[in-house]
This record gives C-alpha cells, structure tokens and sequence, in this order.
C-alpha cells in the first residue's frame, strides 16, 4: 500500500457526497451513513492536529468504511457513488 495524506477538508467532501451526515462534537466530526433510519457505517475525524491525515489513521478509516484498497482508491478520487457504496454494503452484509 503506497503511503498518502489526505486533507480533511477534501474527506468531509467525499464522505458528504456519499450521503454521510456529519455531527460535530467537541473534539471530533462523526460522520455517519445510514439506510432505511439505521446507522450502518460510522468513522470520526479530530478537530485539532494537522490539516492533514496520514497513515496508518487513513488505514483505520477505509476499515470504518468497509471499503477494499480498490475500492477506497476510487473513493478518494471521487469516482464511488452513493449506490455504489450502498452495493458494497449490502455485498458485505451490513444491509
């Protein structure tokens, strides 16, 4: 796996687009995915440190996400749509 930084700032935007609702806490953003009213798929980012998230934090991320390394590829380039994601979901099980 080649190492990556991503801004947050560009992670909030892809996870929007994917439908996630975002929640801002003291010291995090939770951002949550749901189907049918149920919180299927959950992942958080922090207020404070860098602009910036690097590994292995993007690592723990794409495991959140239930997304393959193919997959989360795609994602970061914003080529993964909302019923894309919902098919993986369902493919694993989770909906």
């Amino acid at each position: 796996m080649k190492s990556r930084v991503v801004s947050k700032i560009k992670l909030r935007q892809l996870l929007l687009s994917l439908g996630f609702e975002e929640e801002r806490g003291k010291h995090h953003v939770f951002f949550y995915f749901r189907h049918q009213g149920r919180i299927i798929v959950y992942t958080k980012i922090s207020h404070s440190g860098s602009k910036d998230i690097g590994q292995p934090l993007l690592s723990e991320i794409r495991r959140q996400l239930h997304m393959s390394q193919d997959v989360w590829e795609r994602f970061l380039k914003g080529e993964l749509s909302r019923e894309e994601y919902l098919s993986i979901l369902w493919q694993r099980g989770l909906i």
